[in-house]
Formats: C-alpha cells, sequence, structure tokens
C-alpha cells in the first residue's frame, strides 16, 4: 500500500500546503482532505507513487509537528484487506443492531403478557354482559304487564303502540347484540356509573335507555353529508431577498408575517406561505389579479432595509414538459447509456478511472496482463499537458478475466490512488447505417475496420501513378509517351519496370538511413504502437505535407521521406493519438489517392526521441530530416521455412495451468519448434497439446528423450502425431519462403492470367540473357495457370534480377511472387509442395486424362 492516512491536522490548511509538507520524501499522486458539511475533519489521505515512499514518509512525518498540531502518521489499508482495522461507522452500526435485536426480544415478551392480558380482560368482560343481560331481562319480564310504562310509551313522540313494548324491546336486544362490542362497552359503562351516582328507580332508568336510542336513531338520520373543501385558487407572487433578512424585533433570518404585511400595506394579502428550508423566500397569494400588479410594483423596494425581487409565481404546467426537458439533458442520456452497458461477463471491457495522471500503458498492462491477456488498452491523453486524463478502457480477449479483474481490483490502491472500476460501454454499432449504403460504401468500411491487419500490409507498395509521374519526371517525357502502347515493349512491363526502379532507390536510401526493410515481412515480429508506414503517396510528397496530415491526431516524433516521397514512416509520442491516426487515415484520400497504413516494428528506431528547435521553413526545403532507425536481428533462414512432414509430437498429461510458452520453452533444448497448440475448451486446457518442429530429427529425439519428462509436477506422455498445425490461410500467404538458390532457374507466380509470355520474357530480359521462360497451360485450354518459370544462363543474372524484381513489383497490378526453383521439379511436385504449404495436405485427385494433359503442358516451351 503506497497511500497514508495524516490525522490531528490543524484547521487551517491547504492541500498545497499539505502536498509541499510531504513531497519531502517521495512523489505525491493524490492529495485528499476530508470535509463534512463544509467543514474540515482534521484529516487527510496522501497517496505516493511508491511504496517505499509512503513507509518512509510514515517513518518520518509521524508524531511530528504541522502548525503547533501534532500530527499521526499511519499507512492505509485495501477496503478488502483483512489487516484493515474497523471504522467508527462500521462500530456503530454493529451496535445499532445490537440494540435492535435487544429491544425486538423485549417487544416479543411484551407482547406475549399483553395477549395473556388481554384474553383475561376479555373473558372477565363477557362475563359482566351475561350479568347485565340477564338483569335486563327480568326488568323486562316484571314491567312488561305494567299499564303506566304502557302510558309512557305512548306519550312518548316517537313511540311505539300499545303490545309493541315488548317488541320494540326485542329489537332493541337484538340490535344491540349486533353491534361492536367496543362500543357497546363503553356506553355499558358510562351508564352503570350514572346509575352507581344517582339513586335512580328501575323504570326511569329503561325510560333513560329509550330516550338515548331514540336520540341517536334521529341524529344518524337527520345527519347530512359533510361538503369537500374546494381549495382556492389565488394569484400568487414570490418575495425573494438577494441578503439576509434582520428584522428589528429579532436576528432571525428569515421573513415574518408582521414585517411582509407592513411591507405590503395598504394591500391585504389572503395566504402567505414561507418555506423552512429556503427561508430568504415567500409566497403570497392575493384574492384578485388587480392586488397582484400592485404589488408587482413594489419590486426591487427595500423589506427592512434589504433590496427585495417580487415575480408572479408561475406553476409548472402538468403537459408533462418538465419532463421531456429533464429527459433531454445530456447527464439523463448518459445515465440510459449506462443502464443499458452490456455487462462486463458478455463485453470484457472496463472503464478504469482515478488513475495517476503520470500513469503509462506499459504500468497498465503489467497490472491486468495478471488476470488475463490484454486485447487492448485506451489511455487518452490532454493535449495541452501531455499526461493522461486518469481514465483508461481496458479490454480483454476472454471477458471472464474482465470479471476477475474488476472484483480483485476495484478500490484497490494502484500508484497512491483508489482505482474505481465500471462496465466499459461499447462504441454505437454501424450496423443500421450500412443498410442505407452504398456497396461501395461498405466495401470502404469493410476495409477500414481490417486495415490493422498485417495480412493486408505490403511494405514497399506502390501505386502505379505515382510510378508514371517518377518516370516521367526522370526522362524528361509525358505520361503519354511513357503509357504509349505502340512502342517496343508492353505499357505493363515499362511500369514494372519503372517500379522496380523507384522500389530499388526507395530500398537503398532507408537502409542508408538504418531502416530494416526485412523485418516489416515478418509476421511474428512485434509491431509497434507510436510508429507506422504510409504508404501509396503521391509523387513528391514533402515531409511538411506530412506533419501538416498527421499532426491534427496528436505531437509528431520524428517523420521520414524518401526523395521519392512515394512512401514514409511517421513517428507519433503517445499510442492513442497514433491508434486514433491509424483509424481515420487508413484508406482515407489523400490528393485523390487513397493512404495505406502499416504498424512497424517495434524498436525501429534505434534511439528515443529528443525534440529539436524548430527549423525554418527555407532549412525545411532544402533538406529532410532522416532519423537512424535500427536494424532488427534478421530471422533466421529456418524462422521462415515450412515444417518438414511428420515432425508433430503428441503431448499428453499436461498441467491445466500449463501454457503454450511454457511448453514451447519445455521442447526448445530439442531444436527448432515451428508451432505449439495446447486444445482448450471455453478458454481453459484439456490437459493436451501437440508440438510441430521444423525437422522430422528433431521429433524424433524428442520422442527418445523428453518422454516422461517432467513439467509443472506433471509427467509428460509423447507420441508421433499425424496432425499438422496449419496456420490462417492468409498469414500462411505471407510466410513465404523464398529458398536458397540452387540453379539460375526462377519459379515466378501470381502471374496476372492478361500476361502474356512475351511480355514476361521483356521483364526479365532485361538482367541478362534468359534460356527459357515456361508458362504451363490450363488442362484443355489455351491459357496459362498463373505462374511459370524463367531460367537464366548465368547465375549472377538470376540473383540480379531475384533482388531486383522479388522485393515489391507488380506486373497488372498483381504482386509478383519470386521463388527459386529446383532443377528437375516437376509441375506436379511443385502443385503438391504448393498445396502442403497452404492447407496442410496434398493436392485433391484429378481424372487421369487431366494429369496426362498437364504433363503435355507441362513439356510445352512458350519462348
Amino acid at each position: 500500500m503506497s497511500r497514508i492516512v495524516v490525522k490531528n491536522l490543524p484547521k487551517q490548511i491547504s492541500q498545497e500546503e499539505l502536498k509541499n509538507h510531504f513531497s519531502l520524501k517521495g512523489s505525491i499522486t493524490d492529495v485528499r482532505l476530508i470535509h463534512k458539511n463544509g467543514e474540515f475533519r482534521r484529516y487527510a489521505f496522501i497517496g505516493y507513487e511508491g511504496e517505499g515512499d509512503a513507509s518512509a514518509a510514515c517513518d518520518y512525518f509521524h508524531n511530528t509537528f504541522i502548525k503547533q498540531a501534532r500530527v499521526m502518521v499511519e499507512m492505509c489499508h485495501d477496503y478488502n484487506s483483512k489487516e484493515r482495522p474497523e471504522s467508527w461507522a462500521e462500530k456503530k452500526k454493529k451496535n445499532k443492531e445490537k440494540k435492535s435485536n435487544k429491544s425486538q426480544l423485549k417487544e416479543a415478551s411484551t407482547n406475549n403478557n399483553n395477549e395473556t392480558e388481554t384474553k383475561k380482560e376479555g373473558k372477565k368482560k363477557k362475563e359482566r354482559k351475561k350479568d347485565e343481560d340477564s338483569l335486563k331481562e327480568k326488568l323486562l319480564g316484571q314491567y312488561k304487564d305494567d299499564p303506566s310504562f304502557t302510558e309512557f310509551l305512548k306519550a312518548d313522540k316517537k313511540g311505539a303502540k300499545e303490545g309493541e313494548g315488548a317488541a320494540v324491546f326485542a329489537e332493541q336486544e337484538s340490535s344491540s347484540e349486533a353491534e361492536e362490542e367496543e362500543d357497546q362497552e363503553e356506553e355499558e359503562e358510562k351508564e352503570d356509573k350514572l346509575a352507581q351516582k344517582k339513586n335512580v328507580s328501575d323504570q326511569d332508568y329503561l325510560k333513560s335507555l329509550m330516550k338515548t336510542e331514540t336520540q341517536d336513531k334521529d341524529h344518524i338520520e337527520g345527519k347530512k353529508p359533510l361538503k369537500k373543501k374546494e381549495k382556492k385558487e389565488f394569484y400568487t407572487v414570490v418575495i425573494r431577498a438577494t441578503e439576509m433578512c434582520k428584522t428589528k424585533q429579532s436576528n432571525s433570518r428569515t421573513f415574518t408575517k408582521k414585517a411582509v404585511k407592513a411591507f405590503l400595506k395598504p394591500l391585504k394579502f389572503k395566504s402567505l406561505r414561507i418555506p423552512k428550508n429556503a427561508r430568504m423566500v415567500a409566497y403570497v397569494g392575493f384574492k384578485t389579479e388587480k392586488e397582484m400588479k400592485q404589488s408587482l410594483q413594489k419590486d426591487k423596494s427595500f423589506l427592512d432595509g434589504v433590496r427585495v425581487h417580487i415575480v408572479k409565481h408561475e406553476k409548472p404546467s402538468g403537459n408533462g414538459d418538465t419532463s421531456n426537458q429533464n429527459t433531454n439533458t445530456p447527464w439523463t442520456a448518459k445515465e440510459e447509456a449506462l443502464k443499458q452497458a452490456e455487462p462486463v461477463a458478455e463485453s470484457g471491457k472496463l472503464f478504469v478511472r482515478n488513475l495517476w495522471y503520470s500513469v503509462t500503458e506499459e504500468l497498465l498492462q503489467e497490472l491486468f496482463q495478471k488476470y488475463g491477456e490484454v486485447t487492448d488498452i485506451t489511455l487518452p491523453i490532454c493535449k495541452h499537458t501531455r499526461r493522461a486524463k486518469g481514465f483508461a478502457t481496458i479490454t480483454f480477449l476472454f471477458p471472464e478475466h474482465a470479471v476477475k479483474a474488476m472484483t480483485e481490483l476495484d478500490g484497490t490502491n494502484f500508484k497512491g490512488r483508489i482505482l474505481h472500476i465500471l462496465p466499459a460501454i461499447e462504441p454505437e454499432t454501424k450496423e443500421q447505417q450500412k443498410e442505407n449504403l452504398s456497396f461501395k460504401e461498405k466495401k470502404a468500411q469493410e476495409k477500414k475496420a481490417t486495415a490493422g491487419s498485417w495480412h493486408n500490409w505490403n511494405t514497399l507498395f506502390m501505386g502505379s501513378s505515382a510510378v508514371v509521374d517518377i518516370m516521367a519526371e526522370r526522362y524528361n517525357r509525358s505520361k503519354q509517351e511513357i503509357l504509349d502502347s505502340e512502342g517496343k515493349q508492353s505499357v505493363a512491363v515499362n511500369l514494372a519496370l519503372g517500379e522496380t526502379q523507384v522500389v530499388d532507390e526507395t530500398k537503398r536510401f532507408l537502409e542508408e538511413n538504418g531502416v530494416s526493410l526485412e523485418a516489416f515481412s515478418s509476421p511474428g515480429v512485434q509491431r509497434s504502437k507510436t510508429v507506422f508506414l504510409v504508404k501509396n503517396l503521391p509523387a513528391r510528397t514533402t515531409a511538411k505535407e506530412l506533419v501538416e496530415l498527421f499532426s491534427k491526431f496528436g505531437e509528431l516524433g520524428r517523420v521520414v521521406l524518401p526523395p521519392s516521397g512515394v512512401t514514409g514512416i511517421v513517428e507519433f509520442l503517445d499510442s492513442g493519438e497514433a491508434k486514433k491516426a491509424f483509424r481515420n487515415l487508413a484508406y482515407s484520400k489523400f490528393k485523390s489517392l487513397p493512404l495505406y497504413l502499416e504498424w512497424a516494428p517495434i524498436q525501429v528506431f534505434k534511439t528515443d526521441f529528443v525534440a529539436k528547435p524548430e527549423e525554418t521553413e527555407e532549412e525545411d526545403k532544402k533538406k529532410t530530416e532522416v532519423d537512424e532507425i535500427t536494424k532488427k536481428e534478421e530471422p533466421s533462414a529456418d524462422s521462415h521455412l515450412a515444417p518438414e512432414p511428420d515432425t508433430t509430437v503428441y503431448v499428453k498429461n499436461l498441467n491445466f495451468s500449463t501454457t503454450e510458452d511454457m511448453l514451447k520453452q519445455h521442447f526448445e533444448k530439442i531444436g527448432l519448434i515451428a508451432s505449439v497448440l495446447i486444445a482448450k475448451r471455453r478458454g481453459e486446457s484439456q490437459g493436451y497439446g501437440f508440438v510441430q518442429f521444423l525437422r522430422k530429427a528433431d521429433a524424433k529425439k524428442a520422442l527418445r528423450e523428453m518422454n516422461e519428462s517432467t513439467l509443472e509436477d506433471h509427467k509428460l506422455q509423447i507420441k508421433l502425431s499425424e496432425k499438422t498445425l496449419v496456420t490462417n490461410l492468409k498469414s500462411a500467404r505471407k510466410m513465404h519462403d523464398a529458398g536458397k538458390q540452387t540453379s539460375s532457374k526462377i519459379m515466378v507466380k501470381n502471374i496476372p492470367f492478361q500476361a502474356t509470355p512475351k511480355e514476361v520474357r521483356q521483364l526479365f530480359v532485361i538482367f541478362g540473357e534468359l534460356k527459357s521462360v515456361r508458362l504451363p497451360l490450363k488442362p484443355g485450354s489455351n491459357e496459362h495457370r498463373g505462374f511459370g518459370f524463367v531460367d537464366y544462363v548465368s547465375r549472377q543474372d538470376a540473383k540480379k534480377a531475384f533482388e531486383a524484381l522479388g522485393l515489391s513489383t507488380h506486373l497488372y497490378d498483381r504482386r509478383l511472387v519470386l521463388e527459386w526453383a529446383k532443377e528437375d521439379e516437376t509441375v506436379e511436385e511443385l502443385r503438391k509442395r504448393t498445396a502442403e504449404h497452404f492447407l496442410g495436405g496434398g493436392p485433391t485427385k484429378k481424372k487421369t486424362k487431366v494429369q496426362i494433359d498437364s504433363k503435355k503442358n507441362e513439356d510445352s516451351d512458350d519462348d
């Protein structure tokens, strides 16, 4: 942990003062003063770049004084750390839970006691009720035939007729039983009290019962439903004060009814409301609109020495306008996007914030690659400070690794700052936009999407238009003369020879300045994130034009451009800006031509970039600054050779944690390895794999020496396998091995079908005297098969032609692929070898007639 907490700080101290005081022991990445309700709580957190700096600061500053305050300095712990002590809030929460548990137990016990008491009281009430009912029955039976009692019923206004007295009492008894027990018990208790206080006879007591019941009935029958009070709407104004209003009677900072009444005289208001939370606001309602308009004339008047503003109060419309306005705000849109964000378990992309501003992609790569393979890191850089903005996006190859990294790193310390990790929002898909695009526009978007794939790259590619421009300028001829088809040589041959010359000059220029072109053609080389090649430029493009084009996306380092101005190298100082430029400019139009970009090999420059003082425009025109570029180590010849047959071994009983790199390192002592593969299912190892050697002898040696060898506490079991580890077809085409020169014969592949044997001869005859030029024909047709053989008289001429035309020569816009041919190799042997190279197996079987025809065509000489 590289974060410390400083307690008992003085009340008046600033963040800058604290940073300057503690920076004595190291580089500080974060200073946070803790406030609550705007008041400083006298402690702060300080983050250091390294753990050693934090521990040194803790030992040095502990129990020292800052402005007469003795501070306490302690090391912090991660939130999920077991060593972290409980905070005061957590202790308080636990105490509350304990108290609540105790109170719940007490309530439960009291509720049980109350239930038993209520049951006892209920039994007593039922017994009392039975006694009272029996008493009433006795009284009714005693005075049922009494003439005076019947007389009383007749005299009563709402009494019953003669003979109905008993029925009245019967109805009374039945209705009283139907009433609620609680109301009846209350009435009976009151009557008992009255009977006890006064010496009333039984007859008078019954009369009083009859009166109360009839009165209650009259009250119920004559009761009218209450009308709901309608809310009166007043014309309301709002009185606001810009300063705290102090009345004369008290020092309370608020409006008072008396002060507002005196302020609005002679107007009389009907309502006044002063909100509690907003004391400097009052809402005053008037009965008429005229009075409201008169009150508005008092705007900017003084209320007890304070100027107030009076405005008309407008109620928010209920049509939903405000809700629509709230939903259209940018922050609500961002919140909805976060809610709809794809979970990390599916996207594998993390958004990391609160990063150190001096953090680099290398540090983030080192931190996150512990949890799995990281495919992309985007770290935005501020254009003004040239430092990180404090957030980044991390993309993992497998989403489960992203989930693991998020759970373990969220809330942890990194370079003195607490990381906050969230699911990243995927960029908007363009599937809907593609539906309205033309076929040409869709193809352009697909090209942009695959611009970063190395199989699309050709290091010294040159456009035919640029070649024509250079040739016309060099030979002082017009383009029409160069493209004239009536000459001795065809136009395609002229363009191919011109391209060969320009490529050769560019190659020499770059090699003289330390550029290793062979490093670009190797697919296994690691690519740089800040340097890339710029190809297909118009002829005579200047470095200044490239700087203007690429400087829009960020700060540039070095720009290397040969005199022809067709292919250049551009370096960015930040990888994020380089990615942005690559993404936006790949296949974009520059002077009517599409730009082709290719990432350069890593460490392409010998030294790091050092900013130099700006040169004047005159000096820039005179020379093009070319920095030294290191030569990458030339890969061995064996690294590009195709493996021999029967070179794959089957490895069993692997540890599930063993990786392909570990397996390769284990077998590297036997010989050169072509490829290693561990069988996986859903990203997890299946416990077995394959190792393919370049030589068959090495595979046999591995069977003898490596069987029963130990790797990660597991004894390996090895057998010879018939499986051939075939790489991707596109990458296999790029891993082209020209072989070694064993003769003066060159095999030429990828010949355009419209090219004639005469044009092929014209192209190669410039470099020396030819023996023969053969283009095998298709079975049953007069068209050639797209490849041929060129045989020179001397090996020196063949080598010269191979070096000149084998780099990047195009015939009818198709790049010619050259290989050294064997002396006695037939077409069928060549076909079989090519099929094994590309498909990992032999050619498909054909009919005997076709094979006979192909043999006949093989013997034909197209001289």
